[in-house]
């Protein structure tokens, strides 16, 4: 989070520097970058409070099936009660994989989308 603030910080200051010495064509191009990187930020929140969410979802069912998995030689519907906890618990563990697979990578492209804003549209010293 705080290198997604650290980046849209930099954009920012990058933006009135690089307006001298780029030519007309290439602040226009900077601007259309600068635009897109915006929406992108707030996805990369929204997918970073999804996962959060997954993360305290799975451990929460993780700990409803420790609850279960202790009661289970008790009776036949107790072992049942554990299989489906267990079953729910393995859903909300792929779910959060697959949110901070997506995430990350989100990530990554976003980090790089700023490299290559950085790198075209501020001044070399």
């Amino acid at each position: 989070m705080i290198r997604l603030l650290l980046a849209s910080l930099a954009v920012a200051v990058a933006m009135p520097a690089a307006a001298d010495t780029l030519s007309p064509k290439q602040v226009e191009r900077c601007k259309a970058m600068q635009v897109t990187l915006a929406p992108k930020k707030t996805e990369l929140e929204a997918a970073t409070a999804n996962r959060d969410a997954l993360a305290a979802k799975a451990e929460a069912l993780g700990d409803s099936y420790e609850d279960a998995q202790i009661v289970r030689l008790a009776s036949a519907s107790n072992a049942k009660a554990a299989d489906s906890a267990k079953a729910e618990f393995d859903a909300a563990k792929r779910a959060f994989a697959q949110a901070e697979f997506a995430l990350q990578a989100n990530a990554r492209q976003y980090n790089q989308d700023v490299a290559d804003y950085n790198q075209s549209c501020t001044p070399k010293k």
